[in-house]
C-alpha cells in the first residue's frame, strides 16, 4: 500500500496521542500529512509532527550504530577534566598495563584496541588500532597509537578537557607464553609483525598489502595482492610450492617476440626481443597450460606451451608458443617473464 494510505498507527506516536488522531478523523498517514504543519503541532505537539517528516522524507533520521561492549574494558574517571591530549595518554598508559593484566589472567591476547576520550561537553572522541598477532605487551601498544595518533588528519581538540578516558579490547584470541630466541631475543617474525602492525597505524589497514597465490594455472591469474593478514601466510604456501619454477619478473602484458624454431611446434632457437636477437643453448619443457574451461567455450583462450630457456648471453627467459597448431595456423610467440 502506499504510505499516505498507512494508518496513523504507523507514525508509532504514543497512545494518547493516537486516541487524539483518531477522534479528529486523521485516521492515516495522508490524512495527518495535509493538515498544516504548525496547527498539528500547536495542537498535538512538535514531536508527531517531527515523525511525520521523517517518515515523509523531508527531514533526515541518521542512525546512530550501538558499538559492541569490549570483552575488556579499563576506564578512569576524574573529578578535574585534563585539559590536554598528552596527560590523556599518559592515562591511557596506565590502563593498559589494567587490560594487559585482565587478558594474562584470561590466556588472552587482544587484537583490537580502541582508547575513548569522554569530553566535558559530551563529545567522544574514538581512537582504534589493530594488532597482526595477539598481542598483551603494553609498550607495543601504546606505540599503536602513538602512531595512530601522529597520522590522525585531523588533530584531537580536548576543548574543556576530558572527564572520562576509557580503553577497551574489542577482538581477543588465546596467546600463551611466547618462546625466545636462544640470545634472550624476540624471533624474526616478532619484528616483522610488529613493523606490520606499525604501519598500519600509520597509514590505514587498507594501504598494507600483501601478496597471495590464487587458485589458478595461468600464470597472471596466479597472484594478487590485498590487505594484509596473517593467515595467508600459511595458506599461501602449498600453491607457492606449486609455482616454484616460475620466474621472479613477470611482463603485463606479455611482449611479443619473433621465434625461429626447428621444426613448427619445438622448442625455440632463437628469438628477437626489443630489437636485439637472442641464440637459445639450453631449453626446459614445454609446460602446457590451458585456459579456464569458460574461456575455452567461448573460443576465448588458446593453449600456452611454455619453455624456460637460456641465452648465449647467460640471460634466462620464459617464453610461450600462444595457440596450437591445430588451433591456429600460425602460432604467437610472447616473452612473459625473465628470471633474475
Amino acid at each position: 500500500a502506499p504510505l499516505v494510505a498507512l494508518p496513523g498507527l504507523a507514525l508509532e506516536a504514543p497512545e494518547a496521542l493516537a486516541l487524539a488522531l483518531r477522534r479528529a478523523g486523521l485516521r492515516t498517514i495522508g490524512a495527518v500529512a495535509a493538515q498544516p504543519r504548525a496547527a498539528l503541532a500547536a495542537r498535538l505537539g512538535a514531536a508527531l509532527v517531527r515523525r511525520l517528516d521523517v517518515l515523509m522524507g523531508v527531514e533526515a533520521f541518521p542512525l546512530v550504530p550501538r558499538w559492541p561492549a569490549p570483552l575488556v574494558v579499563a576506564d578512569a574517571r576524574f573529578a578535574q577534566p585534563l585539559l590536554t591530549v598528552p596527560a590523556a595518554m599518559k592515562m591511557v598508559e596506565r590502563l593498559a598495563l589494567q587490560a594487559c593484566r585482565q587478558l594474562a589472567e584470561a590466556g588472552l591476547g587482544g587484537r583490537s584496541f580502541t582508547v575513548e576520550l569522554f569530553r566535558a561537553d559530551g563529545a567522544v572522541a574514538r581512537v582504534a588500532v589493530e594488532s597482526g598477532r595477539p598481542q598483551r605487551d603494553p609498550a607495543a601498544i601504546l606505540r599503536l597509537f602513538a602512531e595512530r595518533m601522529a597520522a590522525l588528519s585531523d588533530p584531537l581538540d580536548p576543548g574543556f578537557g576530558y572527564d572520562m578516558v576509557r580503553l577497551g579490547v574489542s577482538v581477543a584470541e588465546p596467546l600463551g607464553e611466547a618462546q625466545l630466541a636462544l640470545d634472550g631475543g624476540e624471533l624474526a617474525e616478532g619484528e616483522v609483525l610488529a613493523l606490520v602492525d606499525r604501519l598500519r597505524a600509520r597509514l590505514g589497514a587498507a594501504r598494507v598489502r600483501q601478496l597471495a597465490w590464487a587458485d589458478s594455472h595461468v600464470p597472471e591469474a596466479a597472484g594478487f595482492d590485498r590487505a594484509w593478514a596473517p593467515a595467508m601466510v600459511q595458506e599461501s604456501l602449498p600453491l607457492a610450492a606449486a609455482f616454484a619454477g616460475r620466474p621472479v619478473e613477470l611482463f603485463d602484458p606479455p611482449q611479443r617476440v619473433e621465434v625461429i624454431a626447428e621444426v613448427p611446434d619445438g622448442p625455440p632457437r632463437r628469438f628477437r626481443w626489443q630489437r636485439q636477437l637472442y641464440d637459445v643453448v639450453r631449453h626446459e619443457g614445454p609446460e602446457r597450460i590451458a585456459s579456464e574451461w569458460w574461456r575455452r567455450a567461448a573460443n576465448d583462450g588458446l593453449t600456452r606451451d611454455y619453455y624456460r630457456v637460456e641465452a648465449s648471453s647467460g640471460q634466462r627467459f620464459w617464453l610461450f608458443r600462444h595457440g596450437l597448431y591445430e588451433q591456429a595456423a600460425t602460432p604467437d610467440w610472447y616473452l612473459h617473464g625473465r628470471f633474475a
